[in-house]
């Protein structure tokens, strides 16, 4: 094999590694906006769709591999077909960028033809995550390129308007419009493209430095941090100084394990061994499942106010797969009213979607409350990853979110994504820090969440029309 056939996996290599860089443990956020530029000029001097589509699989199995790591303590050797399937993407991306760049060419090359392909190579990426994340069953919204942005807070503002497929888009036609610079010294989309970045980033600012983030009621929250605890260790956590005159008190996703038929005498006990607290309580709940009776699994938040009496309950949005098996989805999530106002609850993974923190914003929720289970042996790379998109929920609905994970990291986030107090990982412990209640909304909850659906329709189309011309 040659150099000149070897230039093609190199680059390809080359950009895997960078998209790995943007995300933690390195977290170097810059990274993303050249990120997938060797890929993109690999693909255009590819002979075929399906050239291009190995190099797009190459660079998506280095990526994964290395920032997914951590999957195998998760789910074992299934893992390496994980990994296959996001690769499997980028390869598409790849393929559909392969023909419209062929598409374009037939034509001539000229910069209103670039600026155009930038921009469908952004809309294209932006479809094909969507659909992976949201729509499949096999949905994952891990390590969407947007994300990479949660180190570069006025870049990440820009959530509130077109949310993290938004970003995404823009971060890969930006990729996109660096290629004919470095292949053809074509300078002019190169150009637009960073000058559309600083704009981003200076509105960002502007957005950080006038957004009213402090407005509302003010409450303290105390988050319980431990893993694989009893609900006796869970309760004198709740009652120690630390947590005294907390308003809000929150226990980690699945705190506790009853039995479907003692749910009622758990829920009293807790009751009765939190009554000396005078906060509000949310309980993480895992009911196992009972084939025998017929019961089904259940994960949810038991909600008790102040006197401990029942105030309402949240049944979990987002299973998560090959984990959680047999469990219902909430397909209806609504807040919990409860004295301190109205709390939306998002379980773990469910946060790691766009709809759930959406819908309650919508639904005049007030602020965001996510009990988290994430064992210390899925590694500490697992938990910041997840940890890094409490971020953007809370960009995307200008709420505050609670976040109480079992071994970290428990995180109190403002309206504007800035982490405001936190519990490392792996600490056991109770994080006491002041939250603000106001009701959310911003353009994305209203309108700019279509623009993932939009970008999917815009693939398939984009998909057709080249199979079409084929």
């Amino acid at each position: 094999m040659n150099r000149k056939n070897l230039a093609g996996p190199a680059l390809a290599v080359l950009s895997g590694l960078l998209l790995a860089a943007c995300f933690a443990p390195l977290s170097l956020g810059w990274a993303a906006w050249l990120a997938l530029a060797p890929l993109f000029c690999a693909i255009a001097a590819a002979p075929s769709a399906r050239r291009a589509a190995l190099l797009g699989a190459l660079t998506g199995l280095v990526f994964y591999s290395l920032s997914l790591s951590w999957m195998p303590a998760v789910v074992n050797f299934p893992a390496l077909v994980f990994w296959a399937v996001f690769a499997f993407w980028v390869a598409l991306h790849a393929a559909l960028l392969r023909g419209l760049w062929a598409l374009a060419e037939s034509g001539g090359l000229n910069y209103r033809r670039a600026l155009a392909l930038a921009a469908a190579a952004g809309l294209c990426w932006a479809g094909l995550e969507y659909f992976r994340s949201e729509l499949w069953w096999l949905e994952c919204p891990w390590l969407v390129l947007g994300y990479s942005q949660a180190t570069v807070p006025g870049l990440y503002q820009t959530l509130s308007v077109w949310g993290v497929y938004g970003l995404s888009a823009f971060i890969v036609s930006v990729n996109a419009a660096l290629a004919p610079a470095l292949l053809r010294r074509a300078y002019l989309p190169a150009a637009l493209a960073l000058a559309a970045v600083a704009a981003a980033w200076a509105w960002g600012e502007h957005r950080l430095k006038t957004f009213p983030a402090e407005a509302g009621r003010p409450v303290t929250a105390a988050l319980v941090q431990a893993e694989r605890s009893d609900i006796n260790k869970l309760a004198r956590l709740s009652l120690s100084p630390e947590a005294a005159g907390a308003d809000l008190l929150v226990w980690p996703e699945c705190s506790v394990y009853p039995p479907r038929a003692d749910e009622k005498s758990y829920e009293a006990y807790i009751s009765s061994r939190l009554a000396p607290s005078k906060a509000e309580a949310v309980v993480g709940v895992c009911v196992p499942a009972d084939r025998r009776r017929g019961v089904r699994r259940g994960n949810y938040t038991l909600h008790l106010g102040r006197d401990k009496k029942k105030t309402g309950k949240y049944e979990k949005m987002h299973p998560v797969q090959f984990v959680e098996w047999g469990l219902p989805r909430n397909r209806a999530p609504e807040p919990v009213r409860t004295p301190l106002g109205l709390l939306g609850p998002q379980i773990c993974y469910d946060l790691a979607f766009e709809n759930g923190s959406r819908l309650m914003a919508e639904a005049g929720a007030e602020i965001l409350i996510t009990p988290t289970l994430d064992p210390m042996e899925w590694t500490a790379l697992q938990h910041t990853q997840h940890s890094d998109m409490t971020a953007a929920r809370a960009v995307e609905t200008g709420l505050w979110i609670i976040r109480a994970a079992s071994s970290g990291r428990s995180q109190v986030v403002d309206g504007l994504g800035r982490e405001r107090a936190t519990l490392e990982n792996g600490a056991e412990g109770v994080l006491t820090a002041q939250a603000r209640l106001a009701a959310g909304g911003t353009f994305y909850t209203r309108y700019g969440w279509l623009l993932g659906p939009l970008a999917l329709l815009a693939t398939v189309a984009a998909g057709l029309a080249l199979w079409k011309r084929k």
